[in-house]
């Protein structure tokens, strides 16, 4: 289905058909001979639907994310949902088979079904809602398919954007197609963000301001994990409990990996007790990973290896090959540097490690989380070093004396406190237009 009276609706399919045409031949091999992304393909092309279940009569919420991080900040959304509309079916979708692993381990039993959003295309996206037949969808943070959201329009199914933003850049590009966003704006019958500036530039974009509210930043909410503690939370506290201090670099990128080892080298050449989590964001790194610690002289093992061994002597690095336990590793930390920071990645989320108290150590490159990153240094509740050389100059000093650094953690968990709701706001959102939902259809 087109959105009536856009020529820039119309260019956007065919530009999306001519690309699948055109790269088919490096496209179509790569699937074939990649074995674990096989795995998702044929569902998102709507070959295979798995995992939704038959209509039931009941209110059925779908709620989309297309990262990891966005799949932890929904389990708070998510039991807010339960609580007010307990008869509801809830069904979650993600994009990359690491978010689909995340949101299993996440949310469990909490979610009626997960499985996968499909490719943007019309068909496929009917496809997809016939089968699902949702009463309202939910997108978190920015995910604009506009086959798909012109599909929910012409079927009268409310859909909503939860913790929206829109950076700097991002808003640059999208305003070269404002004529076609300004349509799909107009599909969405609500759209909360995170701050008044990026209320701004969907309004900007052209956006109903009708349907544009404020409601906060909903990982602000994160929660700490439900039930018992992960595997490396139990290792880690082992050790802590026999004198080791644990450094934790979570969702490191390429580049970030060698400043790290070589800053735990500084802070181990002060303290001999210092062990190091190392925690790379991207799965299919985790033997490049493996290989570079062993280069670099260091005894490295793999969670899921002490995992099956569990007597097994913990060396000095453990590497995280494991997905959706960073929450729980950073609950046993003494200190930790969040990745994506010193490298021009933008940044990752610095509230999960916030969320225990643990001081908390950034690099220069926070532009995906910039607002939360200038709230927390302008409060003292996070520390930025500047490269490399700064990174192991701040650890050492941490090892020497943690005492320097622990008031850093105290206020990041008070601040915490400070700015919760927005999950709150949020569910309030999504029940009041599943309300109207239900209404019109009685």
């Amino acid at each position: 289905m087109f959105l009536p009276g856009t020529g820039a609706h119309f260019l956007y399919n065919l530009a999306l058909g001519t690309a699948l045409v055109i790269s088919a031949p490096a496209w179509v091999p790569w699937t074939l001979m990649a074995g674990k992304r096989r795995k998702n393909f044929p569902d998102r092309l709507g070959v295979r639907i798995r995992d939704i279940p038959p209509l039931s009569g009941k209110g059925r919420i779908w709620i989309h994310a297309v990262s990891v991080g966005e799949t932890l900040s929904a389990a708070s959304l998510v039991r807010l949902l339960r609580e007010r509309l307990p008869d509801a079916e809830i069904l979650f979708s993600t994009v990359t088979i690491t978010g689909h692993e995340a949101a299993e381990k996440a949310l469990g039993s909490s979610i009626d079904a997960c499985f996968y959003f499909p490719f943007d295309l019309p068909g496929i996206s009917r496809k997809f809602l016939d089968r699902v037949s949702p009463d309202i969808v939910v997108i978190l943070e920015t995910e604009i398919w506009p086959n798909f959201l012109a599909e929910c329009r012409g079927r009268a199914i409310p859909t909503v954007i939860l913790n929206g933003r829109i950076s700097g850049r991002s808003l640059r590009g999208y305003m070269r197609l404002r004529p076609l966003f300004s349509r799909v704006l107009g599909c969405f019958s609500a759209i909360t963000t995170q701050t008044e500036e990026d209320a701004g530039r969907f309004l900007a974009l052209g956006a109903d301001p009708a349907c544009v509210e404020v409601t906060g930043n909903m990982k602000f909410d994160v929660a700490a994990p439900a039930g018992r503690m992960s595997a490396v939370h139990s290792l880690m506290m082992r050790e802590k409990a026999a004198g080791a201090a644990w450094l934790v670099a979570g969702s490191t990128h390429e580049g970030e990996e060698e400043a790290v080892l070589r800053a735990f080298g500084a802070a181990r050449s002060t303290n001999a007790s210092v062990r190091l989590l190392l925690a790379p964001r991207h799965p299919e790194r985790f033997g490049a990973v493996e290989g570079l610690c062993l280069r670099e002289g260091w005894k490295t093992v793999r969670m899921t290896l002490l995992a099956e061994n569990p007597g097994a002597a913990v060396p000095d690095v453990l590497l995280l090959d494991t997905v959706g336990d960073l929450l729980s590793a950073y609950a046993a930390a003494d200190i930790a540097f969040v990745g994506g920071s010193l490298v021009p990645k933008g940044g990752h989320n610095i509230i999960e490690p916030a969320l225990f108290g643990v001081p908390t150590l950034v690099g220069p490159h926070m532009r995906n989380f910039r607002e939360i990153a200038d709230i927390f240094r302008e409060a003292g509740a996070v520390g930025q070093v500047r490269n490399a050389e700064d990174l192991s100059a701040r650890l050492a000093r941490w090892a020497a004396d943690p005492s320097v650094e622990s008031g850093m953690g105290s206020r990041a968990r008070e601040l915490l406190a400070a700015f919760r709701g927005a999950t709150e706001r949020n569910a309030g959102v999504v029940v009041r237009e599943m309300s109207r939902r239900r209404g019109r259809a009685g």
